[in-house]
């Protein structure tokens, strides 16, 4: 099949990371991490596995990072290299093992994430058994190489290919009447589901959305769905994104360029501007709680200086390294900062159940409809004007970017 691998070396590494600096499609274009190649199509694991044959792949942020070689070096014993890139994915069975229990025609999305479940344990870790399995303590153990989930474990393959497998427990079935631009998308709008319903309290008045990528727009989604009465605020880059977020249902949509943003907010609820000696301004008051979906050092910072005292700060998702953030709300106004990273197990009309499933149903009845979002589809073997495309949003009104890989 064919496939786009990661492969990082400590030679290519520092190779692309200085002729980088000197010329950006080095990441992607030169001798970067990242190589399309005809490979063999992973084996079943075993009874419970189905192979998928991928109809539909999306490029998210962790996989531009990965491209930047902006990922934090510590989130490397969590894979196995080489690896196939690439984890939002929509397609159909067409292999299923004699215990799987799904036919062959099915079309799925596959929940990336490999916990206990999937890796031969009979017993679940303590995160595991209580549906926390985001935070799984075996994903470098058991039967699976090393990794948390596709796009980071050589064994199973990854949606930027042709072909994958996948652990019964990890499908969730597509409606008929989910498109398969909506479908590549249940992944991020399940991640954004997990902060919401985990996080954001059912009283918040205002909520900030810091980003209006793919992330901050399945939050502003989530929002309107799961937390109605809240009065959700969006911070935009560019216009394309800006637009989509008041579509989705942002009350009021801010620039998050030059500053103005302290005041408008600091208008809208209430807060006074403070100025320091040096830097950005500093509310009294602010947002109840805000969902920082960009993972820059900037943005952080703009976050933390936008919620009022007592408030909760999630940190959405994967990102890079941020760099120059000020931590001091954190003490001073004792900020609440929370992480949150994919997705697991939430409590919705007291029942357990999987916020990708919650995903799901949003897209199948229509309570969120995500296809706007979808603006560019290219061939799998032009994944690197893709990836140019996905990083110049401006230029190419780009939110969300996808793969074909057939």
């Amino acid at each position: 099949m064919k496939a786009v691998v990661a492969d990082i070396t400590i030679p290519r590494y520092l190779a692309t990371r200085a002729l980088g600096r000197l010329w950006r499609p080095a990441f992607w274009r030169g001798p970067g991490p990242l190589r399309l190649i005809e490979t063999p199509e992973p084996p079943l694991p075993g009874p419970a596995w189905v192979r998928v044959r991928v109809d539909l792949a999306g490029i998210c942020g962790s996989d531009l990072h990965l491209v930047l070689l902006e990922t934090s070096p510590s989130a490397s014993v969590y894979a196995s290299m080489p690896f196939v890139v690439g984890h939002e994915n929509v397609g159909t069975v067409v292999e299923a093992g004699e215990a799987a229990g799904v036919a062959v025609g099915t079309r799925v999305v596959v929940e990336p994430l490999l916990p206990c479940a999937t890796r031969g344990f009979d017993e679940p870790c303590p995160a595991c058994a209580r549906g926390d399995y985001n935070l799984c303590s075996r994903f470098a153990e058991g039967t699976l190489a090393p990794g948390i989930g596709h796009g980071a474990c050589r064994d199973v393959g990854g949606a930027w290919g042709e072909v994958m497998v996948a652990h019964r427990t990890r499908l969730v079935p597509v409606p008929a009447g989910v498109s398969d631009e909506q479908a590549v998308l249940t992944e991020p709008l399940a991640v954004a589901v997990h902060a919401v319903l985990r996080f954001v309290p059912e009283t918040a008045g205002t909520v900030l959305v810091v980003g209006a990528g793919t992330i901050g727009l399945a939050a502003v989604a989530a929002l309107r769905a799961l937390r109605p009465g809240a009065r959700v605020v969006v911070l935009a880059r560019h216009a394309h994104q800006a637009e989509l977020a008041s579509r989705l249902g942002a009350v009021e949509v801010l620039g998050s360029a030059g500053g103005d943003h302290y005041a408008e907010v600091a208008r809208m609820v209430g807060a006074r501007v403070l100025r320091p000696l040096l830097g950005p301004p500093v509310l009294t008051g602010g947002a109840d709680a805000t969902l920082e979906c960009v993972g820059a050092g900037r943005s952080i910072d703009d976050a933390l200086r936008l919620t009022r005292a007592g408030g909760v700060v999630v940190l959405v998702g994967l990102a890079s390294v941020p760099r120059g953030v000020d931590w001091t709300p954190v003490w001073l106004r004792e900020v609440e900062i929370r992480g949150s990273g994919y997705y697991a197990e939430e409590r919705v009309d007291g029942r357990r159940v999987r916020a990708i499933d919650v995903a799901m149903d949003l897209l199948a009845t229509g309570r969120v409809d995500l296809r706007p979002l979808v603006t560019h589809r290219f061939p799998l073997v032009d994944w690197q004007r893709a990836v140019a495309v996905a990083l110049d949003r401006r230029r190419y009104r780009a939110v969300k970017v996808t793969l074909a890989p057939r």
